[in-house]
C-alpha cells in the first residue's frame, strides 16, 4: 500500500517498542502532507508525549476489510500544525501486508473478581489476573473450572470501567501454584479495552525506562 492510498478513515496504530517491552498507541489520521501523516496527539493520563530515539516504532493501518499494513521502523515527532500538536509519522516506501495472528498481552498481575452462573444465581471468584490483550484474558485460581465455560468480568481503574464477557478455551494446571491457568478469550467486543490496555503498557514502560520525550 502507498501513503496516497491510505484511507483518511482507516484505524492506525503505533507498535512502540523498548527495552524488550511492546505498547500498542490507537490514533486518527488528520492530515496526510507529501509522505508524511499527522495523526492526533498520543496522550498518557492526558500528557501529550513524544518518542525518544530509543524506541523502534512500526506504523500499522487497519482497514474496514480487514486488511493490514505495516510500515516498520518509522520517525515519529511531536510537530505542532496549524495552532494544534500532532505526531508527525514519516513514510518510506510501500506498506506490507501484514498477518498478525494475535494481540499482543499485557502483564496485570492483580487480583480482581469474576462472576460464574450458578444453579442458585451468579458466583463471584476472586482469580489473578495474569495478563489481557484485546481478544482474551489470562486468569489464575484454585477452582477447577471446566473448558467452555463463560464468565462476566468487571475491571475498575481509575476512569475505566470494563464489564465485559469471557469463555475459557484453555487449562493447565501449575504444580508449584496449586492452581490452573485459564487461557479466557473474550465473546463481546468492548471498546475501552483498548485504552485500558495502552493505560496499562504505558504505566508498565514508564517503571522500566525514560522511553517518553519532552514534548516541549
Amino acid at each position: 500500500m502507498l501513503i496516497d492510498n491510505i484511507p483518511s478513515a482507516a484505524n492506525i496504530e503505533l507498535d512502540v517498542k523498548c527495552n524488550g517491552h511492546t505498547m500498542v498507541f490507537n490514533s486518527n489520521i488528520e492530515f496526510i502532507i507529501d509522505n508524511s501523516i499527522l495523526i492526533s496527539a498520543i496522550k498518557v493520563d492526558d500528557q501529550t508525549v513524544g518518542f525518544t530515539d530509543d524506541c523502534t516504532i512500526n506504523f500499522i493501518v487497519k482497514l474496514d476489510d480487514g486488511k493490514v499494513y505495516i510500515w516498520y521502523d518509522v520517525t515519529v515527532k511531536l510537530v505542532r500544525y496549524n495552532g494544534l500538536i500532532y505526531n508527525k509519522i514519516d513514510l518510506q516506501g510501500e506498506g506490507k501486508a501484514y498477518n498478525r495472528r494475535q494481540a499482543y498481552r499485557t502483564y496485570i498481575g492483580e487480583e480482581m473478581p469474576i462472576y460464574i452462573n450458578s444453579a442458585s444465581g451468579p458466583v463471584q471468584l476472586k482469580v489473578l489476573i495474569k495478563d489481557i490483550s484485546e481478544t482474551g484474558i489470562s486468569i489464575i485460581t484454585k477452582e477447577d473450572l471446566d473448558l467452555k465455560r463463560t464468565f462476566r468480568i468487571k475491571i475498575k481503574d481509575d476512569h475505566f470501567l470494563i464489564n465485559t464477557s469471557a469463555s475459557i478455551i484453555r487449562k493447565e494446571f501449575i504444580t508449584n501454584l496449586d492452581s490452573f491457568l485459564y487461557g479466557c478469550k473474550f465473546i463481546e467486543k468492548n471498546n475501552t479495552l483498548g485504552k485500558y490496555i495502552a493505560k496499562k503498557q504505558a504505566e508498565e514502560l514508564r517503571r522500566r525506562s525514560e522511553f517518553f520525550s519532552n514534548p516541549n
